[in-house]
């Protein structure tokens, strides 16, 4: 553990990268929303190679815009929130046997003089939240941090870990299966809303909606039954942007490939020389510098 305090990193790129065990944990969906936020944006600022967990701070502003908070009311809302999480814990099961594992989930949470939310998290999870290898999960954050219900959070975090970490491309589909159980439990249901349609509409359906809106990606599902009992269900996951390559029509097909064909047709020996002079002693460039 390192006493050393860092500023929240805010950038669209990260990932909230934790162990496939994490995801499951049921202590999860009794969090509110912004207290699970608040949770994703600390462990998105774990970095490859990190022994420890340091202090990581938060200005108020930041806060309230994180969080979506009134200025008016975000010292209030900073003492609830981060009551909670220091509060919080999680369970672990690991596979095979009676073995349990309880977490607190921070080491603590304070404001301090300099107005910032300071919050460092328990040092004795770092098996499920560093340098990890196999199993594990890696979604963005900024996935996350716009979403209105914990639902969607529990929903995207357990479909991410179903996908790989992966989103559709343009013309991808992923599919994948979700048991009903594993859904209930993620999402704190499983003495709740016992009707399967009123699980779907108040839960699930809202969910997709909102990972569609909020990740630009689309989930279908179908119903998996044994007899008439619904077990669980097939998901399929598109791009919101998704190009379907059936209902293109087949000449508009033919002029691509033809364009393409005409713009990668092979150099003539002057366009060749032109191009070597160009790039003689270049170094590689990446999109990177440009984007």
């Amino acid at each position: 553990m390192s006493d050393e305090k860092k500023n929240i990193d805010k950038r669209d790129s990260l990932k909230v990268i934790t162990s496939n065990e994490f995801i499951l944990a049921r202590e999860l969906s009794s969090m509110s929303l912004k207290a699970r936020k608040l949770l994703y944006i600390t462990i998105a600022q774990c970095r490859k190679g990190d022994t420890g967990f340091f202090e990581y701070s938060i200005t108020i502003p930041e806060f309230a815009e994180m969080m979506g908070i009134a200025a008016t009311n975000v010292y209030q809302e900073a003492f609830s929130i981060t009551k909670e999480l220091a509060g919080a814990s999680i369970t672990i099961l690991p596979k095979g046997g009676k073995r349990f594992e309880h977490y607190p989930l921070t080491a603590r949470c304070r404001y301090d003089e300099a107005s910032c939310i300071i919050i460092q998290l328990n040092p004795a999870m770092t098996d499920l939240l560093l340098n990890l290898r196999g199993s594990f999960t890696q979604p963005l954050l900024h996935d996350f941090v716009k979403m209105r219900s914990p639902y969607s959070m529990a929903l995207w975090h357990l479909m991410q870990k179903e996908m790989h970490s992966r989103k559709p491309g343009p013309e991808d589909c992923i599919e994948f299966e979700i048991s009903l159980q594993e859904l209930r439990e993620v999402t704190g249901t499983q003495g709740k809303l016992r009707q399967i349609g009123e699980f779907k509409s108040r839960v699930l359906d809202k969910a997709l909606r909102e990972i569609r809106d909020n990740c630009g990606v689309t989930i279908t599902y179908e119903n998996i039954k044994e007899s008439r009992t619904i077990k669980g269900f097939l998901f399929k996951a598109v791009s919101k942007y998704h190009i379907n390559q059936t209902k293109i029509k087949p000449e508009t097909i033919a002029k691509a490939d033809a364009f393409e064909q005409k713009r990668i047709r092979e150099m003539t020996d002057l366009e060749k020389a032109e191009y070597d002079r160009l790039t003689e002693g270049a170094e590689q460039l990446s999109l990177d510098d440009y984007f």
